[in-house]
């Protein structure tokens, strides 16, 4: 048995499946402990280790009061990478996610790890499908190479969009303020869609209606959203637990909130950047917590619908695992 899927199992505050279950969840999490493609501050490969130690206290209902312990998910473990081998993690990446794609039909939720994991995710999951891509994060990550690196963690947008695994005008930027040379060009260009947290901190509401118009226009050009969330989109006096603190950022409830206001389906979720050993007081974790339960209230609204009490899901006969290293 895989001591990675174990470990994982009792966590998740009673809300995950035991490994042998032989029932459906709602959810599949899946850890990705890697930095390889990090030019920050290191620390983000410690990330999924840290959530499920963190997960035992997971809040099961929002701070609408609605409530998540419907839910049941499988935790798969983490998928092997190798820290000097950027290229062959990206590529080894990409091919387990296409085999997760092909074999599951319920929404995942992956974590990071440094955003160059996106990149092989993304284009796994845009295979045959026509998709939707929120974008938070402080930097839009569009450099065509970075520290010699066309596959870091600045330029998985620039790959996904030049791979055509997902439309340009079907991006969303949320939350962007950290930009290198030639990146808002190339968005512009692009025709990215953008809302700056300068946006929110000059008039929150039209910022808020313009993300919401945004994501109501991609919604009839596709047939799911993936939503990739770089923990350093909020302001670094929330999240010093990060590579990469950008100051001027949004604030956890403004986050929240938009959370909320995504569109389904959803096909899949990370968080990413998230470097435990930064972190002050705990105060990073305590953000990708509250995120957590967020996308559990999402998705036990979506599966579920308001008030149902736990399902006992439907078997399967062969839960899918990931590839040992």
């Amino acid at each position: 048995m895989d001591v990675a899927v174990t470990a994982g199992a009792h966590a998740w505050n009673g809300l995950a499946l035991p490994p042998d279950a032989q029932q459906e969840p709602d959810l599949l999490v899946i850890g990705v402990p890697f930095e390889g493609g990090a030019g920050g501050a290191g620390g983000a490969s410690l990330g999924p280790a840290r959530v499920r130690e963190l997960t035992p206290r997971l809040k099961t209902t929002d701070r609408h009061g609605r409530d998540a312990s419907a839910v049941r998910l499988r935790d798969l473990g983490d998928i092997p990478t190798w820290r000097f081998d950027l290229p062959r993690s990206i590529a080894h990446l990409a091919e387990v996610y296409q085999k997760v794609f092909r074999e599951v039909t319920v929404p995942v939720l992956t974590y990071g790890g440094d955003h160059s994991v996106t990149y092989p995710i993304v284009a796994a999951a845009g295979t045959g499908r026509r998709l939707g891509l929120v974008w938070f994060d402080a930097h839009p990550d569009v450099l065509d190479g970075y520290q010699g690196s066309g596959i870091s963690h600045g330029s998985p947008l620039r790959r996904i969009i030049e791979d055509g695994a997902v439309a340009p005008e079907n991006v969303l930027l949320v939350g962007t303020r950290a930009y290198d040379a030639g990146e808002t060009a190339f968005i512009e260009k692009q025709g990215i869609r953008e809302v700056r947290a300068a946006h929110f901190a000059d008039d929150p509401r039209a910022a808020r209606e313009n993300y919401r118009r945004h994501l109501a226009d991609i919604s009839e050009r596709v047939g799911h959203f993936y939503v990739t969330l770089d923990i350093d989109v909020l302001d670094a006096s929330c999240v010093p637990g990060t590579g990469t603190p950008v100051a001027g950022g949004i604030g956890t409830g403004e986050l929240l909130g938009l959370i909320e206001d995504l569109p389904e389906p959803v096909l899949a979720y990370d968080i990413v950047e998230f470097a435990p050993a930064h972190d002050v007081g705990g105060m990073t974790g305590h953000a990708v917590m509250a995120l957590t339960t967020a996308y559990l209230a999402r998705i036990a609204a979506r599966t579920h619908g308001p008030g149902a009490p736990p399902s006992p899901g439907h078997p399967v006969a062969h839960p899918p695992r990931l590839p040992e290293e």
